[in-house]
């Protein structure tokens, strides 16, 4: 009795995901008839872990964008539609249990969009026909199974974007981009290597079709179940029609009957499936709590770092001939810090930058080297300072940053032989940091939190644009959220 009841929400549960996906696509173009919305209802309703809601709300869209763009050849649907389909995900993730509150705060209609375009890319074929992007199509070809094989598609990507949009741009163009990347790949793709491509772009491992409902893979051309679903009901409208104009009484007073048993139905479905929802958060809860426990009890691995390079790293690898001549023998210092001595370089190709080199070869020094270099190449934000390269040979180890010829905020705050700055100076230096953080902890894959905020590592340049650097201490997070996982009150960075 037990099986058959579970069989039969089962059933009620696919049935309500089939209607509200057949209704959405009467309006909106994009499929969604294979999307789990029970499984977004179930990230977002932590509360506490918005990164992670946000990042599966995003490949949510990006992913029905991409079928689209296998039938339609466009990267999202037309402006006068872009509306309507927001207003219809809206309200099919709110009956599912997704809060307002949590669409907002993602921005789904000004963030996660369902139109894509990328510096006026708007369609699969402009996208393909930009420079270097079949570079990106190369290292994102399937299996993406290996860690090295993802990290070697996100690399090139990274490179792709940098050299299309820039440095001067704001994060919601660069998410733009990134999802207009995905569904071109996407788009060429079966439904198998998309869903494990969504995985590599956006660091979501759950999001599939809800199993009691099978599809054809995205390459074939023929038509969607989208399209067939919204098919059915003009049919069976067609013989209502016919039999209103003759004025048969019978069916004028069948259709109000079965719009209220329908009516009935659904939200009884909708009542067990937010009961159902509520039982598995419950169980989630308690397993995660069994979890904590047990990592308690067991001690933690020495994290091992290293340094991967491949033809699409953004950054150079120096010798260390280079950095004693472009540093005059070591004799160009301008800064002293927790992880070593900072002097001004100037390379023979003309680049002029700032060259970190580190003071102790001790095992934590090596670990934030490593996890600084892993870091600064997978960032890109005009309020973060750019790595340039690195340099590894007779145990010494160095960071090559871009140049900022205004040194640090903290030489400007407390130092008397510069002029104080002004509050316009002021103000615009504390946006740009806000920036920064804002890219740090909502828009990385997975959100980073810097952990070693101070006005000696906030650095000026030559127009007082304002950067963060010295990322040794930043710390990423497992499961896409900003928090720390546990709680950690340790003292971390130099005082400042």
């Amino acid at each position: 009795m037990v099986v058959n009841s579970q069989a039969f929400l089962l059933a009620l549960i696919a049935l309500l995901g089939t209607q509200l996906s057949s209704l959405m696509a009467a309006d909106c173009p994009l499929d969604f008839t294979s999307s789990n919305f029970t499984l977004v209802a179930s990230v977002c309703s932590n509360i506490t872990n918005r990164g992670k809601c946000c990042r599966y709300m995003n490949a949510f869209v990006a992913i029905s964008v991409a079928r689209y763009a296998n039938l339609s050849n466009n990267l999202g649907v037309t402006s006068d539609l872009s509306e309507t389909c927001v207003a219809s995900i809206s309200t099919t993730m709110e009956l599912y249990g997704v809060s307002r509150n949590a669409t907002s705060f993602c921005g789904l209609g000004t963030k996660i969009l369902v139109t894509y375009s990328c510096e006026g890319r708007t369609t699969v074929a402009q996208m393909h026909q930009s420079p270097t992007f079949g570079h990106v199509t190369r290292n994102c070809r399937g299996p993406l199974s290996p860690v090295n094989q993802c990290r070697k598609c996100l690399n090139s990507g990274i490179t792709y974007l940098r050299n299309l949009v820039g440095a001067e741009t704001n994060n919601v163009t660069l998410s733009t981009c990134r999802d207009a990347t995905y569904a071109t790949l996407a788009s060429r793709m079966d439904d198998a290597s998309a869903l494990e491509l969504l995985g590599c772009f956006f660091q979501v491992t759950e999001l599939s079709v809800v199993p009691s409902v099978s599809f054809p893979p995205m390459e074939s051309p023929g038509p969607s179940p989208s399209v067939v679903d919204a098919d059915v009901p003009s049919k069976s409208d067609s013989p209502m029609t016919s039999s209103s104009e003759s004025n048969n009484p019978y069916h004028l007073t069948l259709l109000p009957t079965i719009g209220i048993v329908v009516t009935a139905v659904s939200l009884t479905m909708l009542v067990v499936l937010v009961i159902l929802i509520r039982r598995k958060n419950r169980e989630l809860d308690e397993s995660e709590s069994l979890d904590r426990k047990s990592a308690k009890t067991l001690p933690s691995p020495r994290p091992v770092f290293k340094i991967h390079q491949d033809d699409s790293s953004p950054f150079q690898k120096f010798s260390y001939k280079e950095m004693r001549t472009a540093t005059k023998e070591f004799n160009t210092v301008i800064g002293h810090g927790g992880f070593g001595t900072v002097y001004k370089a100037e390379f023979s190709d003309g680049l002029v930058a700032a060259v970190k080199k580190m003071d102790k070869a001790s095992e934590q020094s090596k670990q934030d080297f490593c996890r600084e270099i892993e870091l600064l190449a997978k960032l890109h934000h005009r309020n973060l300072v750019a790595l340039k390269g690195f340099c590894i040979e007779k145990k010494e180890r160095f960071l090559i940053y871009e140049y900022m010829e205004n040194g640090s905020l903290k030489d400007h705050l407390h130092s008397t032989e510069k002029p104080p700055l002004s509050w316009e100076t002021r103000m615009k230096i504390a946006i740009d940091v806000a920036n920064a953080l804002e890219y740090l902890h909502f828009y990385c894959d997975p959100p980073l939190c810097h952990r070693d905020i101070k006005s000696s590592n906030i650095l000026l340049d030559d127009k007082f644009v304002a950067k963060l650097s010295d990322f040794g201490l930043a710390h990423s997070s497992r499961d896409g959220s900003v928090c720390f996982e546990p709680v950690n009150t340790d003292i971390h960075g130099t005082p400042g």
